[in-house]
């Protein structure tokens, strides 16, 4: 039994898959175990707290930690709704098929679009962060052109078998967890900082941090441990039965959740001197440094490279299976869906969807700032997240027929809690970001009602009425 919830039932994932109208195309070659190192490696503790703390940092100062602790408290009221969910809907399109079987085919493929969305940009986010520590250990390599170069080289390491990158991600998700746990030993065993600078939480310049600052940095924070999505999102290569689903998703959450915030509040605490440390873009090898010494930093320098480089690959990973699955259910013109919905025979991977999702990341990293990615995605990522909060309540009222093969405790709490908190961080983010994705809404509203809706027969065309199939299936168990 995973912690937050229980499995109802062993209702097997393939057999699911097939009552929703699929086909078992990729391989169900990973186990549960597998599963986990995948999305934990997706969470990514390190490259979170190295890319990812330095914006938070940056927007909250001090009240980072604050920041953190409200994120990562309605992130696990998320991971309780996306256990629940994908344990009933176990598709790799993840949460995009459970907000269109439960909310309706429009919501569903504004939710598609959504995931698209960060399918371009998040791989990027992980990746420009990279450059900019190559860029720390040899100054004369340009940070962006470092990027480009990794996600070139995690683009190859995606096309393998799904088996081989769930043993790679495992070995490098080791060295990531013992990269996070020497930075909190660095933090807690160094305290510099008194607690007043929770009670009374200040900026670089030591101007004083507000309520709403805060929150305005607790999108970037649930940023920072997203990922355990990616459970779903590798389900139809998970083995066994759909509770192991739900299992993975709140169990990678909390994994991944801890080795994040107990570091992350440990290096602010040890922070020598706080300004400086506000103000550093790399503020968490900076306390490492002042705690252990320049050799020792270059060595978490590069333990932290490959462990971003992990984290890149588990990512693109997750992605490029979210974009296969949108070819497969038919959200574009014919031989755009045909094209992404190909599985190469051999190694069972759905490469042209990677190649896509590669692709796009590398010319970002080209071409964006590490600051300018990560808010931006942070938003289409929170309002996913409310998607599926409200996706946990009403799945409950409405589709009481359906099996759960993993449950939520709680509920409804949790749904509630993730609900009122994605939409209070929506409101204190940037206008700008908001206005690209309000464009994106309308444009994907158009785009439905305009083609997709007149030929529903033949694109968008999930059955969203398997319920007594699902029910069969219920019975059975």
């Amino acid at each position: 039994m995973a912690v937050g919830g229980s499995p109802s039932n062993q209702v097997g994932g393939e057999a699911i898959l097939e009552a929703l109208g699929y086909k078992q195309e990729l391989a169900r070659a990973v186990s549960v175990l597998g599963t986990i190192a995948l999305v934990v490696s997706d969470i990514t503790p390190t490259a979170s707290l190295l890319v990812i703390g330095p914006v938070v940092l940056a927007t909250a100062g001090s009240g980072a930690v604050w920041a953190y602790l409200i994120g990562c408290f309605i992130a696990v009221s998320v991971a309780l709704c996306m256990g629940e969910l994908g344990s009933m809907f176990p598709v790799a399109g993840g949460l995009y098929s459970i907000v269109t079987r439960v909310l309706g085919k429009p919501v569903g493929f504004l939710a598609m679009l959504d995931y698209i969305g960060q399918a371009i940009f998040l791989p990027a986010s992980v990746a420009i962060g990279i450059g900019v520590y190559v860029q720390a250990l040899n100054p004369g390599i340009p940070s962006n052109i470092a990027a480009g170069v990794v996600m070139v080289l995690v683009t190859i390491v995606a096309l393998l078998r799904i088996n081989f990158n769930a043993v790679l991600t495992a070995f490098f998700l080791l060295l990531e967890l013992i990269v996070v746990s020497v930075l909190a030993l660095a933090g807690f065993t160094h305290i510099q900082q008194p607690i007043t600078i929770l009670t009374h939480p200040v900026l670089a310049d030591g101007s004083a941090v507000g309520v709403a600052l805060i929150f305005t940095a607790v999108a970037t924070a649930m940023f920072s441990v997203n990922g355990y999505d990616s459970a779903i999102n590798f389900s139809e290569e998970t083995e066994g039965s759909a509770a192991h689903v739900g299992q993975a998703v709140v169990t990678a959450a909390l994994i991944g959740i801890a080795f994040e915030l107990i570091p992350f509040i440990g290096v602010v605490f040890g922070a020598p001197d706080l300004s400086k440390f506000l103000g550093s873009p790399t503020p968490l090898t900076d306390v490492a440094r002042s705690a252990f010494g320049n050799t020792f930093v270059n060595l978490i320098t590069y333990g932290a490279i490959l462990a971003i480089f992990n984290a890149s690959l588990a990512i693109t990973l997750q992605f490029s299976r979210i974009v296969w699955s949108s070819g497969r259910d038919r959200a574009w013109p014919g031989p755009i869906s045909d094209a992404l919905a190909t599985v190469h025979p051999r190694l069972r991977s759905p490469w042209v969807a990677t190649l896509f999702v590669g692709g796009m990341a590398t010319i970002l990293c080209l071409q964006s700032t590490l600051v300018t990615v990560v808010t931006f995605t942070a938003v289409l990522l929170i309002l996913l997240y409310a998607l599926i909060a409200l996706s946990a309540l009403v799945s409950r009222v409405r589709q009481t027929n359906l099996p759960r093969p993993w449950r939520m405790s709680f509920w409804p709490v949790p749904p509630i809690i993730a609900l009122v908190g994605t939409v209070v961080a929506i409101t204190q983010q940037k206008p700008s970001d908001l206005l690209i994705v309000g464009a994106i809404i309308v444009a994907g509203l158009i785009y439905y009602f305009a083609y997709l809706k007149p030929r529903e027969a033949t694109h968008w065309n999930m059955d969203i009425s398997a319920a007594d199939e699902l029910a069969r299936l219920h019975a059975q168990s």
